[in-house]
């Protein structure tokens, strides 16, 4: 099985980690869509303008920090003073330190689409101190457009209608393939009719 398989990763799924690189020699991490198609590269984008990706570039190396913990998502955007580092042994690259497990990569190819470029990488070691729990946004947004369905005859306007199509092409896009598209597809035609015809993108 390979190393990307073990840790319970699926084909096309977007997951959401924290990616932790040096910028000007300190530590700096931030929130960020990861997914394999392969389970032997992993892929990422990332807006041009990104202080991440400008260091992903530079030094080739980072860790992804496979966390469920939503305060160090917060404190790697709002409050990095309180997220605690450590030295990777095989990367130049820092770990979050309460990270349960990482995948520490190296860059192989970068593919510029306009405002954004798509990163591949290769993992070249992968721990797991703890059980793994992936984030994948899909679940919630079901979850949460499930909620919304039974308020619509209170809600007046479309935009209710608009915001479960657009939970719908979110779910096509982080989890294609899954039981929450499904769930998201029968949902949308019992309330609008047919949605197979919209684009995931």
């Amino acid at each position: 099985m390979k190393p990307l398989q073990t840790i319970g990763m699926k084909k096309g799924w977007i997951y959401e980690v924290i990616v932790s690189t040096y910028r000007g020699n300190k530590p700096h991490s931030a929130p960020i869509g990861v997914w394999t198609d392969d389970f032997v590269n992993l892929k990422m984008e990332i807006y041009s303008g990104s202080g991440t990706l400008r260091s992903i570039m530079e030094l080739k190396d980072f860790a992804v920090n496979l966390i469920a913990d939503v305060s160090v998502f917060y404190n790697s955007l709002f409050d990095e003073a309180n997220v605690e580092y450590r030295d990777s042994l095989n990367i130049n690259a820092p770990v979050v330190r309460s990270a349960p497990a990482i995948i520490e990569a190296r860059l192989k190819k970068v593919e510029n689409k306009g405002n954004r470029f798509r990163l591949e990488s290769e993992p070249v070691n992968v721990e797991a101190h703890e059980p793994i729990k992936l984030i994948n946004r899909a679940e919630a947004i079901v979850i949460e457009s499930l909620i919304l369905a039974t308020r619509l005859p209170n809600l007046p306007g479309s935009r209710a209608q608009e915001a479960l199509r657009e939970n719908y092409r979110v779910v096509r896009k982080t989890a294609p393939g899954s039981q929450y598209e499904g769930i998201m597809e029968k949902l949308v035609e019992a309330l609008h009719g047919p949605a197979s015809g919209e684009s995931p993108c």
